[in-house]
């Protein structure tokens, strides 16, 4: 890794998610608009009974355009749907896939910190079917598909769903998912940012090489298997 106090890894495999493995430092540890899936599972878990077929259309819209988008006027009517305190309904869902650590707020999730390594286990724990409702599981992924506007960074080596988290030029830009058997998670803070969609600014050049990094390590992965 080329700058370890700017950029960092996690990754694990499907079928070994209790092996993570991290490498490099950003201090910013921020959640950003990746905690939009731990809103959207809480919602799944407390309004839905974890049945994604029972979630009202007006509903679907809001949900997807917090995903898709990452719009937060979406994400903020989603959590308001949310039974309960949204921070003690999403924290249940940390603690359900085994995360001891991380803390949920009732307000403002993306200031939250949530570790790669919590993510990549969250990751794998979506890929299994343990997220909510194995149902849940795999609608939430359906979401998460990439979509034309974001697909930089983990969209560049072939991810099959991901979501960024990002903010301005003296943030870090981080983004979590599945590629090709991993769960993977990376940040970075270095570098140009790029306007999104949601008026916010990303580190896209840097995700895209810290990306290319990572495809590297996972095919060395492969090879020494």
């Amino acid at each position: 890794m080329a700058d370890p106090d700017h950029q960092a890894w996690a990754f694990a495999r499907l079928d070994r998610p209790d092996r993570v493995r991290t490498a490099g430092r950003v201090g910013d540890e921020r959640a950003w608009s990746t905690s939009k899936v731990l809103v959207v599972a809480g919602y799944l878990q407390s309004r839905v009974g974890g049945d994604p077929g029972r979630i009202p259309a007006a509903d679907r819209r809001l949900i997807r355009a917090a995903l898709t988008r990452s719009d937060e006027d979406a994400v903020v009517a989603v959590r308001a749907r949310i039974v309960g305190r949204p921070g003690t309904v999403i924290t249940r869902v940390l603690r359900s896939v085994g995360d001891r650590e991380t803390v949920a707020p009732d307000r403002y999730q993306g200031l939250m910190r949530w570790s790669l390594r919590e993510q990549v286990r969250f990751a794998a724990a979506l890929d299994a079917g343990r997220v909510v409702s194995p149902t849940a599981s795999r609608w939430l992924l359906d979401q998460l598909r990439p979509v034309p506007e974001h697909r930089w960074g983990l969209g560049r080596i072939g991810a099959t769903a991901f979501k960024g988290g990002w903010l301005r030029a003296d943030t870090a830009t981080r983004q979590v998912g599945l590629v090709d058997g991993w769960a993977v998670a990376i940040s970075t803070d270095a570098g140009p940012v790029r306007r999104q969609t949601d008026g916010d600014d990303a580190h896209v050049t840097g995700m895209d090489a810290l990306a290319r990094r990572l495809a590297s390590r996972l095919d060395w992965e492969r090879r020494c298997r």
